[in-house]
């Protein structure tokens, strides 16, 4: 997962809920094609779109067009293939990454038709909307402060509604699923008989439901920082929060040993316990905007997204300048208000994959104490807010929690890093056990993504998308 913008940073990366895929395999209904022209913005690639279904049970109903781009191999003459890239989120532009340089070794490039897609939802490819002031609002997701459950998810209602206003139909068809068919209709376009697939954080969701569905046209499937989506509610809840225990650990433990960081032979959770107890009182204020205040989730939000690279010694400024800010006066709890207009919120995409039954205020409260304890001492994970938000959210996820059913697949690559505050590594195991013919190299680091983490990375990954070998499974930390 990449994670979510600021309003759902507080929490959407979560939900959940049982079933399985209807067929293991199937075949694109249309024969989409793509007219290739110069990108705009950078005329070196080559863009353009594919028209696929809103509804995929419904191939001639209404339609939307998919942004596609592709950076041809360099060395056409040693070219292996196709390589689709999916992007994270939910909510990130595959044309952007693209058009700004990638992620990719300058060998895979040279070997590879590289291809990417803005998913359904964000961005060129019929972007998801919802009215702009409920966007931006933060509902309370604290019980111990006074967070209500109920309001959470009405809350939740009222801001689907206005997605589904500002965005049609394609809210009830937003999951991974639909994107993986999309993905084959690219495909076919494409003219090529097989590809192989290239996805991190949550673009591995529709690179898992690809592998189910299409294993025949798939060469080869590289699951960097894995979503493991067979897991039931709470399961999901704890493992996100132990990841942020863990990730943290590993920042104080840093922070201990090395006299680089600012805030080495001092406790930096009680440090943190005296910042985040100034947010829930309403007194932290953003360090790039005095005037915005920053509750709990959003210090939780800040501090695992400094763990994502990781930023240790940015993570170790900041709180420092946190401790020592100046205590401001509570602002008013603010309530949701419609502005009457449309703003882009694709990250909510997360509530079509994943489903979170929370019956009542004394569950939530139940596994807010959960959370505390697996988290401690960070209290919750940003994926709180998701399962609190998403359980409320009327539409049921098209593509519900359930283990990979894949047959007659390629073998399959899942890297992960140990220490992911994101995609944990017990994530990466579960689906490496759970996944026909998958082996798993691990990065005995920390951070959230892997290919590029170091040469020792990338070079396993090149290895096995070029030549489908796997030179080692461990790569120590850089």
């Amino acid at each position: 997962m990449l994670f979510l913008r600021a309003v759902l940073v507080v929490g959407l990366t979560a939900g959940l809920g049982s079933g399985v895929l209807t067929a293991c395999t199937a075949d694109a209904a249309p024969s989409p094609s793509l007219n290739w022209q110069p990108c705009a913005e950078k005329t070196e690639f080559d863009c353009g779109t594919v028209t696929v279904p809103v509804d995929w049970s419904v191939p001639d109903g209404e339609k939307i067009d998919v942004a596609v781009v592709r950076d041809r191999a360099d060395e056409p003459s040693k070219k292996v293939g196709t390589l689709v890239s999916l992007p994270g989120g939910p909510g990130s532009s595959g044309v952007d990454e693209i058009i700004k340089g990638g992620k990719f070794s300058a060998e895979l490039r040279g070997r590879f038709d590289i291809v990417s897609l803005d998913p359904r939802g964000v961005k060129r490819s019929h972007p998801v909307r919802c009215d702009a002031g409920l966007a931006t609002y933060r509902p309370n997701l604290v019980p111990e402060l006074g967070g209500r459950i109920d309001e959470v998810q009405s809350y939740a209602r009222d801001l689907a509604a206005s997605c589904r206003q500002y965005t049609g139909a394609l809210m009830d068809h937003l999951d991974a699923v639909s994107v993986a068919r999309d993905v084959e209709a690219v495909r076919v376009a494409l003219g090529v008989d097989q590809i192989s697939t290239y996805s991190r954080s949550y673009g591995t969701m529709p690179a898992q439901a690809y592998a189910e569905l299409f294993p025949k046209h798939l060469r080869a499937m590289l699951l960097d920082s894995v979503d493991d989506h067979s897991l039931d509610g709470r399961a999901f809840l704890a493992s996100e929060a132990r990841a942020g225990k863990d990730t943290f650990g590993e920042f104080a433990a840093w922070c201990a040993r090395d006299p680089q960081c600012v805030l080495h032979g001092a406790e930096v959770d009680r440090i943190f316990g005296e910042v985040y107890a100034k947010a829930a009182r309403g007194e932290l204020r953003d360090l790039t905007d005095a005037t915005e205040q920053m509750g709990p989730f959003d210090l939780n939000a800040q501090i695992v997204q400094r763990l994502f690279r990781p930023e240790w010694s940015q993570l170790a400024t900041d709180l420092e300048a946190w401790a020592d800010q100046p205590a401001g006066s509570p602002l008013a709890p603010a309530t949701p208000q419609r502005q009457g207009k449309p703003a882009p919120m694709p990250e909510i995409i997360v509530c079509s994959d994943w489903r979170f039954d929370i019956a009542g205020q004394d569950q939530w409260t139940q596994l807010w104490r959960e959370q505390n304890d697996n988290s401690a001492p960070l209290r919750a994970h940003f994926a709180w807010g998701a399962g609190s938000l998403c359980s409320g959210w009327p539409i049921a996820p098209p593509n519900p929690a359930h283990r990979p059913q894949i047959v007659d697949g390629p073998p399959v690559l899942v890297i992960n890093s140990l220490h992911d505050p994101a995609t944990p590594y017990e994530w990466a195991l579960s689906v490496a056990t759970n996944t026909p013919r998958a082996t798993l190299l691990t990065y005995e680091g920390w951070g959230h993504g892997v290919y590029d983490r170091s040469p020792c990375t990338t070079n396993a990954a090149d290895q096995y998308l070029i030549n489908l070998t796997i030179p080692q499974t461990r790569c120590p930390a850089a």
